[in-house]
């Protein structure tokens, strides 16, 4: 009886993980964002960083009570060491302008937990996505999907809207 139920239980856990999001799935839905937000810890250091297109929020800057002020640089991708000035971002609707000097049309956004967040103490995952979906909630007529990171690759996906 006890096989049974564990064979039935197997069967049920496989047909629940072939029901989610593929690799591929995954990966074009993260190229379709204009914006991908990574929240991650950052050792020794308070500062995010803006590359490309990715922005490395410091997760011990987001589980503050007060997420402003918010220390940001913008990176070259190819001379990522070169130091650039920081800018201060006061509020949501100064982080949303400083994301769109790169990307004007800014719609879809995702948002990557990264693997290294959860060692930031008092991370609450809850509580982040919350926080940042109140932000982009802001872009009229966008998309918001988060996305988990383990690795450095990108392991599951869900759209919040």
């Amino acid at each position: 009886m006890k096989k049974l139920a564990l064979a039935v239980l197997s069967v049920v856990s496989l047909a629940l993980m072939a029901c989610g999001p593929s690799k591929l799935e995954i990966q074009e839905a993260s190229s379709q964002s204009d914006v991908i937000l990574e929240v991650r810890q950052v050792l020794n250091d308070s500062i995010s960083l803006f590359v490309g297109n990715t922005f490395y929020l410091n997760s011990k800057q987001v589980i503050s009570d007060a997420m402003y002020p918010l220390l940001v640089s913008t990176r070259d991708p190819s001379e990522l060491e070169k130091p650039t000035a920081t800018d201060i971002l006061n509020s949501d609707e100064d982080l949303l302008n400083y994301l769109r000097r790169s990307s004007p049309d800014l719609m879809n956004v995702g948002i990557v937990i990264g693997e290294t967040a959860y060692n930031e103490i008092g991370f609450e995952e809850a509580d982040v996505v919350a926080k940042l979906t109140a932000i982009f909630k802001k872009v009229q007529g966008g998309s918001l999907v988060l996305f988990h990171e383990k690795g450095g690759e990108l392991t599951d996906m869900k759209k919040l809207y």
